[in-house]
């Protein structure tokens, strides 16, 4: 407003004028301390002539007058535009106002912007912006901070978020990622577990392929390989049954490139777990924290290492995805252990390694994987292992008890929709519990008198309404316990006695 006041517009000509026009100051004289911002107006004619008499004189005369106080008003507002542009602060969020004066001082400054290059395309750059300009450019080459541009006018310091300089070479940074310090913590527990066993030869293999070295009549050997992690200094490891089943020799080897001959302590086929001996040497050996696997949730975070399809020391994240799956829901029947579902990629090599929960604690044992899905995974839950581990460890066998029969779990929707069908050869009741699908001979099942298609519905005592709640009653009693069973066969409820039988001792299918 000062500016717009100071600036003096020219007298318009008259048709009778004989004085020469005067025209105001440029405005670059309006302020001598700075830079002009805008071009000076164009000075008018020195002097004007008496015009010939003419019969348009007077339209003339007011078309230049027009033109002239259009062009001064013109000036006028751009004058005005400016300063006010230059009197008003730039705009700023509360948060880039918190993060500048958060910044500590000793980190480097900050970039300026200056109001006069937000405006240098609304007038011409002085000599002195040009100046400035190649300076910050060569200090830029030499790898200095730029010197603040000015023109004249003032500044504003803008430090953006997350837009800060880099940090030194040198300077201290803190991992924040939970992944890391969890594999940090139990990775170099984490053993690769490499094994021999020799198999029977295939009819005529031997004829077209002779006896190696080490070999016996009509066998060959195989080589296997998987993962286990190390419970204790004196060199007790955890794996599965599956990874050493049959093993001539088992190679133990360390993250470190230590390697030892393993010993295998004892075997769960039913649980898929296995204790192996070595006997360390040198530095002590890296052991893993455990945890616990009944303090799991679903949506926890899961960690997975292992040696997958060769890989070592292999890492995957995801999450839990489901608790206690029986085994009959993971497709594996003849386990005695309710599964930790989870996402995290668990491949052939990773089976006996941990699977870790985000506090770098072993919660589970990596088993097994579904061939047919993506994504879905299973691992023994660590309070199951660990209690097997204490029998396996000292050469101990673990007893299963067991029953003899097959089951299914019946529902009201699918017994009606039995009955219904014209061609069913049987009447199921329409209610829950465990369907009897088949009874083993010479089994404590057969020898109770359960016969097929009998509906279980309690059991020592407990209601079923499933078959998962019949196996994971009989998974918890002892070898040798009587239990009391009520099944409905034909519309009857019928009690049956039955004492549960050791599952190493079954007989075998025929």
């Amino acid at each position: 407003v000062m500016v717009a006041a100071r600036f003096r517009l020219s007298t318009v000509p008259s048709p009778h004028c004989s004085q020469p026009l005067r025209s105001g100051p440029p405005l670059a004289q309006l302020r001598t301390d700075t830079p002009p911002l805008l071009a000076p107006l164009p000075p008018l004619q020195p002097a004007c002539r008496r015009p010939k008499p003419s019969r348009h004189t007077g339209l003339r005369t007011a078309v230049q007058r027009g033109i002239a106080i259009a062009k001064a008003a013109t000036h006028a507002a751009a004058v005005l535009l400016v300063a006010l542009l230059v009197a008003l602060p730039l705009p700023t969020s509360p948060a880039l106002a918190a993060a500048a004066n958060a910044a500590p001082p000793q980190q480097q400054p900050a970039a300026t912007v200056s109001h006069g290059r937000l405006f240098r395309y609304y007038g011409r750059a002085s000599a002195a912006q040009a100046s400035s300009s190649a300076a910050a450019s060569a200090d830029a080459a030499a790898g200095e901070a730029p010197s603040t541009v000015e023109t004249g006018l003032p500044s504003v310091n803008l430090r953006l978020p997350g837009l800060e300089p880099p940090t030194p070479v040198g300077g201290a940074r803190r991992k924040t990622s939970f992944v890391t310090a969890a594999v940090q913590a139990v990775g170099p527990s984490v053993v690769r577990i490499d094994t021999e066993r020799l198999v029977d030869r295939p009819a005529l293999e031997g004829y077209l392929f002779p006896d190696r070295g080490g070999e016996g009549d009509g066998q060959r050997r195989e080589s296997g390989q998987g993962s286990g992690v190390i419970l204790s200094e004196d060199g007790l490891i955890m794996t599965n049954a599956h990874v050493v089943k049959n093993a001539a020799k088992v190679t133990v080897t360390l993250i470190d490139g230590r390697t030892f001959d393993g010993l295998v302590r004892g075997t769960d086929e039913f649980m898929d777990l296995a204790a192996i001996r070595i006997k360390p040497s040198g530095k002590p050996l890296p052991t893993a924290p455990l945890g616990r696997s009944d303090e799991l949730q679903v949506g926890d975070w899961a960690i997975a290492i292992g040696n997958a399809v060769g890989l070592d020391s292999t890492v995957t994240l995801g999450i839990i995805s489901s608790l206690s799956r029986s085994a009959a829901e993971v497709g594996i029947p003849n386990k005695k252990v309710n599964f930790i579902q989870t996402d995290a990629a668990i491949n052939p090599g990773n089976s006996g390694g941990p699977l870790l929960n985000e506090f770098g604690e072993v919660v589970g044992i990596n088993t097994a994987i579904r061939a047919n899905a993506a994504g879905i995974g299973f691992a023994i839950p660590i309070d199951t292992a660990e209690k097997a581990m204490k029998t396996l460890s000292a050469g101990g066998k673990i007893s299963h008890a067991y029953l003899g029969i097959s089951m299914l779990s019946l529902t009201p929707e699918a017994a009606r929709l039995n009955n219904a069908d014209p061609n069913s050869n049987v009447y199921l009741p329409e209610q829950h519990g465990a369907l009897v699908l088949a009874v083993g001979p010479d089994t404590p099942a057969a020898k109770a008198g359960f016969r097929k298609f009998d509906l279980i519905v309690e059991l020592a005592g407990t209601p079923i309404s499933s078959a998962a709640d019949a196996q994971r009653l009989v998974d918890e009693t002892r070898v040798g316990q009587p239990l009391q069973v009520k099944v409905l066969r034909q519309q009857k409820q019928i009690s049956l006695s039955v004492v549960t039988g050791d599952l190493s001792t079954r007989p075998e299918r025929r």
